[in-house]
């Protein structure tokens, strides 16, 4: 290890572990943009690292586990010698940063929810360089605008605000207190981040925190009250997404529905979309986790009039009986939930909804599953993830009595997922012959990965394309997707006719166009 203070010879490299939801990855993009700016390298291969950063999750028991096993993995490389260090963030450290360091003495530092600016000191200080060594930029300083460039080539969405670790709330420098990973979350934007998904496609996320109380969920104690962000701000942001390549942006919170409403500002959602709607170059934007108890009227209309908005819904409901929707605390109750799905089928035409339900909460009776099963049945949501609840110990729902045994939870999710994958089976099946219009997503010569506008990134089936192979008899009527020279490439949208399907992805044939 070099001196303390001393600059290195080389670039400090780090592989970034992200676990957990899409909020994670912002998260992990922005902590990228920040050691990028400070000339520290990106890598992928975490056994090439000098040190490994896990951004862990911590919302429910599977979690959990992948985050300890994913923390102890990288921990017994380090015990090797094949890294010099190990940092672990995110939501598991902001619940249980005492007991993870009394466990896992091994990992050099353990860092809570923060703005992540002072990461990349910690990294320098892990390798021996000392605090010092670090770049100022790295801490919010000036000259961001060609930020993390070179962030394994990924994308930066750059803007006049990227520099600053400055509230856009009020426009004036922030006195949140720092934490070992930087300031506290606040109302910053998120622009100086790296991509870290392809750069076609992007999560544009609304602000920080929940207003819900919601028995089952931890989020308002690891994140905090609702902290949305200006419109400006994240019009600003949307249209650096755009400018490095994006041409889907997905709206991510921990209830979008709410957004703005803490702002007192006179905004909400269907102002956004409306916002959103005016950026050239920005093709689809779509809307996840919204609340069946707030979605109104104005957002049901924008969604159907902004061009841009495509016909998708990501609305968790997490359950279908009454008693058990106010055991949760959800404010909301099914006869809701039906008037909702009704009014966005009726005002979106061909709208895609997707739900995320619980089973095995504390007091399901068999009575109240099947009246949760009645209700899919009768609503058939196009898309659907359903977990079997585990006792979460800062959560109200933890204290609950009439504990439903574990492995009754989890047949109960399971007969959920089979009744699914027939309606997503016979879905897939009806939509045979048809000509869609879908996003590239990946390609090579022989085939492309895409998606359409009902599936979002990463959580729903993917349309697999494939290309016609150049060969000796390839000629002018073997159309223009022939060849590798005329590929398609990520980002490209084409029109292609569904042929059959693989499980929950589609098979497809390109037909000759592309948009």
């Amino acid at each position: 290890m070099p001196d303390p203070g001393m600059t290195p010879s080389a670039a400090p490299t780090v592989s970034l572990v992200s676990l957990g939801c899409s909020k994670n990855l912002v998260d992990s993009e922005v902590m990228v943009g920040h050691m990028a700016r400070a000339g520290i390298e990106l890598v992928g291969d975490p056994a090439e690292s000098d040190v490994v950063v896990v951004n862990t999750c911590g919302f429910i028991e599977d979690a959990r586990e992948e985050s300890i096993d994913t923390i102890l993995r990288y921990v017994e490389l380090k015990r090797q010698g094949v890294v010099a260090g190990v940092v672990v963030t995110g939501c598991l450290v902001e619940l249980h940063a005492a007991q993870l360091s009394a466990e896992i003495p091994e990992v050099d530092a353990f860092l809570p929810l923060s703005d992540y600016s002072g990461v990349p000191s910690i990294v320098r200080s892990v390798l021996g360089y000392g605090v010092s060594a670090a770049c100022p930029a790295a801490e919010g300083g000036a000259g961001t605008e060609a930020a993390a460039e070179a962030a394994a080539g990924a994308g930066t969405a750059a803007g006049p605000r990227a520099a600053t670790s400055r509230s856009y709330e009020t426009g004036t420098d922030t006195d949140r207190p720092e934490r070992p990973g930087g300031r506290m979350k606040g109302f910053d934007s998120d622009l100086g981040r790296a991509l870290l998904t392809p750069r076609h496609t992007a999560y544009l996320r609304l602000g920080e925190g929940c207003n819900h109380v919601c028995a089952f969920c931890a989020i308002p104690k690891i994140r905090g009250k609702l902290k949305s962000k200006p419109i400006d701000v994240l019009a600003e942001e949307a249209e650096a997404l755009v400018a490095v390549g994006a041409r889907e942006l997905t709206l991510i919170a921990e209830d979008s529905t709410d957004y703005g409403k803490d702002l007192a500002a006179g905004y909400g959602l269907a102002d956004l979309l409306e916002r959103l709607g005016e950026i050239d170059g920005l093709a689809w934007v779509r809307v996840m986790y919204a609340h069946p108890a707030t979605i109104d009227d104005r957002l049901i209309r924008a969604m159907g009039r902004v061009p841009n908005v495509v016909p998708y819904l990501d609305m968790p409901v997490q359950h279908g009986d009454d008693d058990v929707l106010r055991a949760m605390r959800r404010g909301t109750t099914a006869a809701r939930i039906r008037e909702v799905v009704g009014r966005l089928r009726e005002e979106v035409p061909g709208i895609t909804l997707r739900t995320t339900l619980l089973s095995g909460f504390p007091g399901e009776t068999e009575a109240a599953h099947q009246r949760l099963l009645d209700l899919l049945e009768e609503l058939r949501f196009d898309r659907l993830g359903c977990f079997a609840w585990s006792p979460e110990e800062n959560t109200e729902a933890y204290r609950l009595a009439d504990a439903v045994p574990r492995e009754v939870a989890k047949a109960r999710r399971d007969e959920v997922m089979r009744r699914q994958r027939k309606l997503v089976s016979a879905a897939n099946a009806a939509a045979r012959g048809a000509e869609v219009e879908v996003l590239v997503d990946a390609a090579d010569a022989e085939l492309a990965v895409a998606r359409r506008a009902s599936d979002a990134p990463e959580i729903d089936g993917r349309v697999l394309i494939r290309l016609a192979s150049p060969g000796p008899e390839s000629g002018p009527e073997s159309g223009p997707e022939s060849g590798p020279e005329s590929g398609p490439e990520p980002g490209d949208f084409l029109r292609v006719k569904i042929t059959g399907a693989q499980g929950y992805d589609l098979l497809a044939a390109p037909v000759g166009v592309r948009t």
